[in-house]
């Protein structure tokens, strides 16, 4: 049974995490009108420095992307990036959970758990809990993937890995906004043959795709629905 998504929250560790794995199923419900928002947890890009010297603020870079994507809202937190495992997780869940309190979402779209990165896991745990049944609005709970961590986890062996079971078909419109919004963070577009390349995302698309005979798609693992 399909199920008509009319509020998303989108929940990520750092900002370019909702485009890579999500961008262009954003881009296509905001289309179709749903009420995006967008929760991110980290502000900075300060894992680049092993001194703190030269740490970027990316808060404009993710604003103007949610804005190319079509999301309404945005809500950026302040800690610190590579740095999620140093705050309690009370205080990650308490974050989100204020979200799910506010924009009383029926959909959240987040990390997933067998990512190399801690940070991705930590938020995806964070979600799970605001989501979990009982707890305010949310019927579904789906992650995504995200090209150097998702699979990168896989392939080192972690206990966890992602299975999709639920695939979002995008078309061309929908894909190049993607792109447009991963140009806004800058240097975190990476040349080909990296797979956060722009070159990289649309292969990734077209391989999602292939899998559901579609031209181009994103492939997400539903943690717990309810229709």
């Amino acid at each position: 049974m399909h199920r008509n998504i009319r509020r998303l929250l989108v929940v990520g560790a750092h900002g370019d995490d909702e485009t890579l794995g999500a961008g262009g199923t954003i881009a296509r419900l905001a289309d179709e009108g749903a009420v995006v928002s967008l929760c991110i947890l980290t502000n900075d890009d300060g894992s680049r420095s092993a001194t703190g010297a030269g740490v970027t603020d990316r808060t404009a870079a993710i604003e103007l992307a949610a804005k190319t994507l079509g999301v309404e809202r945005v809500r950026i937190s302040e800690f610190g990036d590579n740095r999620l495992d140093t705050v309690s997780h009370l205080e990650l869940n308490r974050v989100v959970e204020r979200e799910v309190r506010d924009f009383e979402p029926d959909t959240i779209l987040t990390t997933s758990m067998c990512d190399l990165s801690t940070d991705h896991a930590l938020v995806s745990r964070a979600a799970r809990v605001a989501g979990r049944p009982g707890k305010g609005s949310v019927q579904e709970v789906r992650t995504f993937e995200i090209r150097s961590a998702t699979d990168v986890g896989e392939a080192s062996g972690l206990p966890v890995a992602f299975r999709p079971n639920c695939w979002q078909r995008l078309d061309e419109t929908h894909l190049d906004r993607k792109l447009e919004a991963l140009r806004a963070y800058g240097k975190e577009l990476e040349p080909w043959p990296n797979p956060r390349s722009e070159r990289g995302v649309r292969a990734l698309a077209e391989y999602r795709g292939s899998q559901i005979s579609a031209g181009l798609a994103e492939a997400f693992e539903i943690v717990r629905v309810v229709h």
